[in-house]
């Protein structure tokens, strides 16, 4: 009886918790971009990196401006999976000085400033994008070339698959995590960024395809004995056993309430 008290009292302090989705919504971004002290000229191409790797682009179509604080303003979209983590910008490939913590569903005004030679852009600059990035086995993952002055591409998909075209795609039928590079031009500029590939949906506790809140909730009302436990070797006994310890206890909700909140990533693992 005082397990079954201690487990409804967690369960109240569970349920008081913001409740996360997958994915994680998208920041908006919006301001100025000056180039050497220069306002940027339409046509200059924006993009945000996590990581190195390409999370959202945008081209102005107004000098200096990117996007706007109205409602129908156009923005750059920043995708993530991680609050808090780092966002840098290029401007025509070069590196602005500023960056910004990803937090999710957000519009905030940041002003770029990134160097003269960004007015310019003659180099190389070997960029992309993935989606989805994130998912369960079989995984067909779709690649964007957002390079500049790109004339050939060279894909290595980490499993050792490759591809020589500029928008690929392609499946993962194992669990992993699998790190993709873009190489240019014969090697003049690479981008990496890595794909997680899973067994099983991970916190799906409930088994409706997403892992929110209403899992933590399952897993509780198994512990306390008001629903079974779902069978020891299957797909959903490995989705709601997150604690890897063989049994669906407190320890399973505990991790997925702290993935919700994003304390945790895809693999449960302690994020930062």
């Amino acid at each position: 009886m005082k397990m079954k008290t201690v487990c409804l009292l967690f369960l109240l302090f569970l349920l008081a918790l913001p409740a996360a989705a997958v994915p994680a919504l998208p920041q908006e971004v919006y301001g100025t971009v000056t180039c050497g002290g220069t306002p940027a000229p339409a046509g200059t191409v924006v993009a945000a990196l996590i990581d190195g790797a390409v999370c959202g682009q945008i081209t102005l179509d107004q000098d200096g401006v990117m996007g706007g604080a109205g409602t129908f303003d156009e923005r750059l979209i920043i995708g993530g999976e991680t609050a808090g983590a780092t966002v840098a910008f290029t401007v025509n490939g070069e590196a602005a000085a500023e960056t910004l913590a990803f937090s999710p569903g957000a519009v905030v005004r940041l002003d770029l400033t990134a160097p003269a030679s960004a007015l310019d852009p003659t180099g190389t600059h070997a960029a992309f994008t993935a989606s989805p990035a994130l998912g369960v086995a079989p995984l067909t993952v779709r690649f964007a070339d957002l390079s500049t002055n790109a004339r050939s591409w060279s894909w290595t998909f980490g499993d050792g698959g490759t591809a020589a075209v500029q928008h690929p795609s392609h499946t993962y039928t194992a669990a992993g995590i699998y790190t993709v590079t873009l190489s240019v031009n014969g090697g003049e500029d690479t981008a990496t960024r890595t794909i997680d590939v899973l067994p099983v949906l991970l916190g799906d506790a409930n088994d409706d395809g997403v892992v929110n809140q209403a899992d933590t909730l399952r897993v509780l009302r198994v512990v306390v004995g008001l629903e079974g436990a779902p069978v020891a070797g299957t797909d959903l006994f490995r989705q709601t056993d997150v604690h890897e310890n063989g049994a669906i206890e407190v320890g399973d909700a505990l991790f997925i309430a702290q993935y919700n909140v994003g304390l945790r990533g895809a693999w449960f693992g302690m994020v930062g």
